[in-house]
């Protein structure tokens, strides 16, 4: 039933809001479900709400103790007020009630013997005659079925005119997943839900997660979608339309861009194979034109799905860069220009297929607006006049036929498309009428009517544009702004009346089917991919509008900047990475030049915090010590050691001397290693301990049942046991377990399977004696949770430096905000771009943002301050996403006094250091090097760095080598701790990286004065390389040019000793000390005073 201390939650929850003047005695009514039935509902009648509470409480904790099932959706409710009336009273009532907007739970009898939740009620179809009565209305037999199931089969409604009944409302509490209370509202449209503050960026973010991903599970492995189901008795629609499998793409690509889910985008590719493969069809129109076509049920070819189709796979282009669908579109758009008539300026609706004879000229007005908005989509990509000019003749039609009558939502997305282009002053009062006659409806409408969002979402976005446009003030001036905004949020907020709460969920055939989900009450709650569609395209864009602070000046202020307003000595500096590993990214590498900037320029010893599991990373950290990379008064903190309560503990050794020593254990030492098989006393392999070679410490061990790995255990390089994985059959992730040092559990991460793939389900943490404590769906939300904690722990003023975006920008100011609503001026935010910002360097204006930068770039003013390594690579920034704080902020290194002689050097010896990805091209540096061994074969080029797990990228080398000849030639060399001496001895440097921000590796050789060739790619190597002085470029992936830069400086002894004294010389501008005063200036506009 549910766990005593769960319950206990509830209860205290509820005992510090009853109030007995309500209603007397007390009724509790308790509902439990698992997620996978209907909650079960018992009710419990008592004189004081101390007494009815213990009833229940025996009465679930009896159950539990015999079941031992913990349900997971739990919620109390108790009645509050009771309103006496009869059969005819109440049908009168639900005769002027809207299907499926009762509110009221009923009883049969003042002694709520057989009483029935609004829940019940609505989850069964009680009260609904089904979808031609516009009203509610009892139905006897749904009533009957469920009574019967509940208060045995003897159970007959008796609902004369005079009978009694009795109408109770009700407050209450529900406990689910998260383990938190949430207290439910009592009365109207939201009853039973839990209560709400208004929708902020969180938590929109939060239903356009959950709901897209509903949308996700409805596709299968075919790429069709499961269409839709009633859920009172989860019954699936058996109908299909491709145009709604197109739009809800579409609306699942939006989601994407938000949520960058692994498991939404399988679903949206399988989704797109389907649709593009198999529901497109290709056909030549006269003239010999390719056009494509959408086909729907009964060989239809509707207007609007050819339009749809266009929307999603231009979404898909503009996020992912693939040219993939381009030419698709183009064809899906020559298909909707044949059906727009020249000469009357209007679209023709439906085809048939395949012969295109005319079935519909007219069906609905949606599809001309969706057919202008697509073909303006598809403009934007590749600016071919011919869809421009369509939609302007459309257009004319649409206006001289009122169009705007129709308060559409897509005419709505077309005109603020169009006018982006165009911004004709008849274009913009399209727009608004579009909306201005309808605010009343906005704010009034007792249906949640989605698309009225998208409507205003759209008009808000042309809105926008058009206050920034003098020349048009007469017409923003037309707009009640007032009513609008108002109109906007109150629309976005009543969203959340069709969301399926779980609490409301859990009255329904298979609650956790729906949760998540949106539905539409008045058709019987039904949730169809098109209606989930609606509310998420609806939330993005308001979330969107949320993020950018764009809220009504008459409403709200815009978000202010808060200064620290503090001395440095002050401020605690925390660098915000994924980890401190024996290997490390170049991220990686740039913090820990950034501490000693900070540590030797500033006298500041920053924080470093790590999120990524690494139970070595003291070990990591001593070893950088040694290396002196750090001082030993350095801090570096983990997330998991936090958690753990492993951040104070004491080394010990740790050898497992203990597997020895055991007689139920066979164990011996692995021949030329220092791990230790153990085995059954008959032989069968129970362990593979694996030991550090160096003091034999314990590292991991391999548990293993009849040859299967099974489990793995993790040692913390200080000697306890940290972390225990759990692997299913196929040796993949099922969950972990994470233990404080003293052994017990700490919290653990659950784990489901996508596309064959462990996905991070939730990760819940627990006290020392096994209680639940928390409950996270997201890294995220752990992340934000562990920051803000160590943060208030810490006290004091706070700059956060974010390196690791993907993992740390979103917790860091989403702690800073929850801090400063508490007390303002406590934390700064300042990330740092490390990468190009944009997924391709084809076009920087409009490429799709990178993914990992996205949430900043976005939304340019939201951090305290933005570092850029490059100052065009800020240009570029401002120019595209807006004015924000932004720094160039190189990296720097420490300047040597002296190098060794030129002589010294193995002039014809290179060096490349690059991890063994696909974007470092190594093979075009092999390619270029081949043809410079041709003529110097006493040449050599080693490139070091790690390889990516589960990369064949070395092999791939290896095979490029032997098929040149250059094995004796070329070293694949592993990561190297110490680049400088590779510098020092080597001739010159090689990167062939597609794109480089800064690059270190640049950096540290002319620091070192050896001179580097680069591929001129935006942004590092120009900015670092002075093109014929300190080293050379060639364009970017042009072998011959590269190999002739190379060959120029070989075949000069003179040319080449230039090149190394200019790259020392100009090393003085990498100094510490310089970046230390780009840094102060940075201090000051967050509020750092030095």
């Amino acid at each position: 039933m549910i766990n005593p201390v769960r319950l206990e939650k509830l209860g205290s929850f509820l005992a510090s809001m009853y109030s007995t003047g309500n209603h007397e005695p007390c009724v509790l009514m308790l509902s439990c479900s698992n997620g996978i039935e209907r909650a079960s509902v018992e009710t419990f009648v008592g004189q004081s709400f101390e007494s009815c509470w213990s009833a229940l409480s025996k009465h679930a904790s009896a159950l539990f103790e015999q079941s031992g099932v913990d349900c997971v959706h739990v919620r109390v409710d108790w009645v509050c007020e009771v309103q006496t009336s009869n059969w005819a009273e109440l049908k009168a009532l639900l005769a002027t009630t809207k299907r499926n907007y009762f509110s009221y739970g009923l009883a049969l009898d003042a002694q709520f013997k057989q009483s029935f939740l609004w829940g019940e009620l609505n989850g069964n179809a009680m009260l609904y005659g089904g979808s031609e009565e516009e009203f509610a209305q009892l139905n006897v037999g749904n009533f009957e079925k469920y009574a019967r199931k509940k208060y045995g089969q003897s159970f007959v409604l008796t609902h004369g005119d005079q009978e009694p009944v009795y109408l109770f409302s009700t407050q209450g509490a529900y406990l689910g997943a998260d383990e938190m209370v949430h207290a439910l509202e009592p009365f109207g449209v939201a009853t039973g839900r839990r209560k709400l503050p208004d929708l902020d960026v969180q938590a929109s973010t939060s239903l356009v997660l959950n709901a897209s991903e509903f949308l996700a599970r409805q596709v299968k492995d075919s790429g069709r979608f499961v269409y839709g189901l009633f859920p009172c008795f989860n019954k699936e629609i058996p109908t299909y339309n491709t145009l709604r499998h197109a739009s809800s793409t579409y609306a699942m690509i939006e989601a994407w861009e938000v949520t960058q889910s692994t498991f939404l985008k399988s679903a949206i590719d399988r989704s797109l194979r389907c649709l593009t493969q198999e529901l497109i069809k290709r056909m030549p129109l006269s003239g010999g034109i390719q056009a494509a076509f959408l086909v729907d049920t009964g060989n239809e070819i509707k207007l609007g799905g050819n339009a749809v189709c266009i929307l999603a796979l231009a979404k898909y282009t503009e996020l992912t860069g693939t040219t993939e669908y381009i030419e698709l579109m183009e064809q899906l758009a020559q298909g909707i220009v044949a059906m727009l008539n020249p000469t009357s300026r209007r679209f023709v609706h439906v085809l048939n297929y395949p012969d295109l004879s005319i079935k519909e000229h007219f069906r609905i007005i949606y599809y001309d607006g969706e057919a202008a908005f697509a073909l303006m989509r598809l403009y934007k990509i590749t600016r071919r006049s011919r869809w421009l000019q369509a939609v302007e003749l459309a257009f004319e039609y649409f206006i001289e036929a009122r169009h705007w009558k129709a308060n559409d939502h897509w005419m709505s997305y077309c005109v603020n498309e169009l006018t982006l282009y165009r911004p004709k002053r008849e274009y913009f009062e399209f727009g608004i009428r579009n909306f201005a006659n309808h605010l009343d409806f906005v704010l009034t409408r007792i249906t949640t009517f989605p698309t009225l969002l998208e409507l205003m979402m759209a008009a808000q976005q042309m809105l926008s544009r058009l206050q920034a446009m003098p020349e048009f003030a007469d017409l923003y001036a037309q707009v009640d702004t007032e009513k609008f905004y108002r109109a906007l949020h109150w629309r976005a907020n009543y969203l959340t009346t069709g969301y399926f709460w779980p609490e409301w969920a859990m009255y329904f055939a298979k609650p956790d089917t729906v949760n998540g989900s949106f539905f539409i009450r008045h058709h019987a709650y039904r949730v169809r991919i098109d209606d989930v569609e609606h509310y998420v395209s609806g939330l993005v864009a308001y979330r969107k509008f949320l993020m950018q602070g764009e809220l009504n000046p008459g409403q709200k202020e815009a978000r202010p900047k808060v200064s620290l307003n503090a001395k440095v000595e002050e401020t605690t500096f925390w660098f915000l990475n994924q980890n401190f590993g024996f290997q490390r990214s170049g991220v990686e590498n740039a913090a820990l030049l950034r501490y000693r900037v900070f540590e030797r320029e500033m006298h500041v010893r920053p924080v470093l915090l790590t999120c990524r599991y690494n139970p070595r990373l003291q070990e990591s950290i001593e070893k950088l010590v040694a290396n002196k990379a750090l001082p030993e008064s350095s801090v570096c903190r983990s997330v998991h050691d936090y958690f753990q309560d492993a951040e104070e503990v004491p080394a010990r050794l740790n050898t497992g001397q203990s597997l020895f020593d055991n007689p139920m254990l066979r164990s011996q030492l692995v021949a030329d290693r220092r791990d230790i098989r153990v085995t059954s006393p008959q032989g069968q392999l129970l362990m593979y301990v694996v030991r550090n070679p160096v003091n034999d410490a314990l590292i991991h061990i391999n548990h293993f049942s009849d040859g299967v790995k099974f489990r793995k255990d993790y040692y913390d390089s200080r000697g306890f046991l940290s972390c225990i994985q759990y692997l299913d059959s196929t040796g993949a992730v099922n969950h972990e377990h994470y233990l404080r040092p003293g052994g017990s559990l700490a919290f653990v991460k659950l784990y489901k399977r996508i596309d064959n793939k462990p996905q991070l389900s939730n990760i819940r943490l627990y006290d020392s004696t096994g209680v639940l404590l928390a409950c996270w769906f997201s890294e995220s939300e752990w992340l934000t949770f562990a920051l803000q904690a160590m943060l208030k722990s810490r006290g004091g003023k706070h700059v956060l430096v974010v390196d690791k975006n993907r993992y740390w920008y979103l917790p860091a100011v989403t702690a800073r905000d929850h801090l400063h609503r508490e007390s303002p001026g406590q934390v700064a935010v300042v990330p740092v771009i490390h990468a190009l910002h944009t997924h391709t360097v084809a076009d920087m204006a409009t490429s799709p943002t990178n993914s990992n930068f996205r949430d900043i770039l976005h939304d340019i003013k939201r951090p305290d301050a933005v570092i850029t390594l490059t100052d065009q690579q800020m240009n570029d920034i401002t120019a595209r996403y807006g004015a924000g704080q932004l720094f160039p902020i190189g990296h720097s290194c420490e300047i040597k006094n002296s190098i060794p002689e030129f002589k010294t050097r193995d002039r014809f010896r290179i060096v490349s250091m690059a991890r063994y990805s696909p974007e470092k091209n190594h093979h075009l540096a092999i390619a270029a090097f081949a043809k410079v061994v041709a003529k110097y074969p006493e040449a050599r080029l080693d490139f070091y760095g790690f390889a990516v797990a589960g990369s064949f990228l070395l092999s791939d080398l290896k095979t490029q080598l032997e098929s040149l000849g250059l094995q004796n030639h070329v070293g694949l060399n592993e990561w190297t701790d110490d680049p400088a001496a590779h510098y020092t001895r080597a001739g010159l440097s090689l990167l062939t990286s597609q794109a480089e921000a800064y690059s270190l590796a640049i950096m540290e050789s002319l620091c070192h004065a050896c001179p580097a060739i680069a591929f001129d790619v935006p942004y590092g190597p120009s900015h670092l390389i002075v093109h014929g002085e300190t080293g050379l470029l060639a364009p970017f992936g042009d072998t011959d040019a590269l190999a002739d830069q190379i060959l120029s400086v070989f075949d000069s002894y003179e040319f080449h000793e230039g090149l190394s004294k200019k790259a020392f010389a100009s090393a003085s501008r990498f100094s510490h000390a310089e970046a230390a005063h780009h840094w102060r200036q940075l201090f000051s506009v967050v509020g750092v005073s030095s």
